[in-house]
């Protein structure tokens, strides 16, 4: 054990500079977006009227604001709490072959396991740090955005001193979950880790579940908010509503790695040109991850298919619903502009992570007579599959949601424009994060030679 514990230092050893602050910075993204989305909805719910008497200009649409808020923090915190997962299983990866070492020289499951998640908590707890700081230092340009009622201040929008704590704490807790999960693999097969022999198998009942979750949504919008509305439970119907797309939009994580398997095995098997074969496999290989580099850029789109719906809010008939409208363009806006920075961070991160983990590979395809070229052509294949994936997943998923709630599918142009307008700018996103991690393949494919 002695042996063990002293070895761990050499075996756990830092990958390098860009491999370790990786994760540090999707832990730091997740807790500044997660800090201000649960403050800004706070501040919101402090604006509500207290009932004491009749409600007059912005105490009169405040309950729909707040409404507007919850809805917003739910598509937008699941995402971000997910990415701190992403974070924590990214902190890991780095590790997994130095870690199904220490199990092939004699470590525990509790050692191996013991010191993984302390490494993955420490970078949790140094990315929180910075998240919150992150938080604080954007909260000033916040209170300048215009949403049709009193603006808000800088203590409106900051959350109790005691939320800060309990966010790292959870944040942690997080951490060391998603670790623990992860680390099945080198706990039961240290030998399927160092040979990199696992064998990926999705179940069709991730599909089957999301297709009943959507079949449950319009049964809901068409019968039983009718219902509840007869009963006087309207804040009910909206409640189930709410639960219901959120559970919608979560579940597109769950089946997005099938869909990407199924058709990276399709693809694998028709492939016309080498590097397309070889991205197929990289696929099939790993859906998750191929899934997850995308994950954000769908949920970025289905908020924009969100959005869209409020082109039709355009004409006010009062002050109260001008204010109203300025207040949901403006919050639609921003909760677009937060999932956007949620996709590029964790596209960016992402990717350039895939390429750290298949730089044996690259340099072994390379030694093989794969020229550099072909390497870039393959890796634009394994990301431009499960992008056009997610369009279509994200299209699919917003045109329900819409069909559902306006009772037909959208017609208006505007409403289409900026739909398309919001694609455009996610494939912008990809090619980005492309670019980022283009240099490192040529670097690790050339490295030694």
């Amino acid at each position: 054990m002695n042996a063990l514990l002293s070895s761990a230092p050499l075996l756990l050893r830092r990958r390098g500079a860009l491999a370790d602050i990786l994760p540090i910075i999707a832990f730091a993204a997740a807790t500044a977006i997660l800090a201000t989305v649960l403050g800004g909805a706070a501040a919101f719910v402090g604006r509500m009227p207290t009932g004491a008497g009749p409600a007059t200009g912005e105490e009169s649409i405040m309950g729909m604001l707040v409404f507007c808020a919850i809805i917003a923090s739910v598509l937008l915190v699941p995402s971000a709490v997910g990415l701190g997962g992403s974070a924590a299983r990214l902190s890991l990866a780095r590790r997994e072959q130095d870690l199904a070492t220490m199990r092939l020289v004699g470590g525990t499951s509790a050692q191996v396991g013991g010191l993984a998640v302390l490494d993955v908590v420490m970078q949790s707890i140094i990315g929180a740090v910075l998240g919150i700081g992150l938080h604080a230092a954007v909260t000033p340009a916040l209170t300048r955005l215009d949403f049709g009622i009193t603006p808000f201040t800088v203590p409106d929008l900051l959350m109790p001193w005691w939320a800060y704590p309990t966010l790292v704490a959870a944040l942690v807790l997080l951490s060391a979950g998603s670790a623990a999960v992860a680390l099945t693999g080198v706990v039961v097969s240290p030998l399927g880790v160092a040979r990199d022999s696992r064998v990926v198998r999705m179940s069709v009942i991730r599909v089957v579940l999301w297709v009943a979750l959507i079949i449950g949504f319009f049964l809901f919008m068409q019968v039983g908010g009718m219902i509840l509305g007869q009963l006087g439970g309207g804040m009910i119907a909206i409640a189930i509503m709410v639960l219901f797309v959120g559970a919608i939009v979560a579940g597109l994580n769950v089946v997005g790695p099938f869909v990407v398997w199924v058709t990276a095995l399709a693809l694998a098997r028709i492939a016309p040109t080498p590097s397309l074969l070889v991205g197929a496999r990289r696929l099939a290989g790993d859906p998750r991850a191929g899934w997850r580099a995308v994950s954000g850029i769908t949920f970025a789109l289905v908020i924009a298919g969100f959005l869209t719906m409020m082109a039709v809010l355009g004409n006010a008939t009062s002050p109260e619903e001008a204010m109203m409208f300025t207040a949901m363009t403006t919050g639609g806006l921003l909760t677009l502009g937060i999932a956007a920075v949620l996709a590029a961070v964790s596209t960016g991160v992402t990717q350039t992570a895939r390429v750290i983990d298949q730089a044996p590979r690259l340099r072994a395809q390379h030694i093989a007579g794969a020229e550099v070229s072909q390497l870039h052509r393959a890796r634009i294949a394994e990301i431009a599959v499960p992008v056009g994936l997610s369009s279509i997943l994200a299209t699919g998923t917003a045109l329900l949601v819409m069909m559902a709630v306006l009772g037909g599918a959208p017609s208006d142009p505007l409403m289409i424009a900026q739909y398309l307008i919001s694609v455009v700018g996610a494939y912008a996103l990809v090619i980005a994060a492309v670019l980022v991690g283009s240099p490192l393949v040529k670097r690790y494919a050339l490295r030694g030679a």
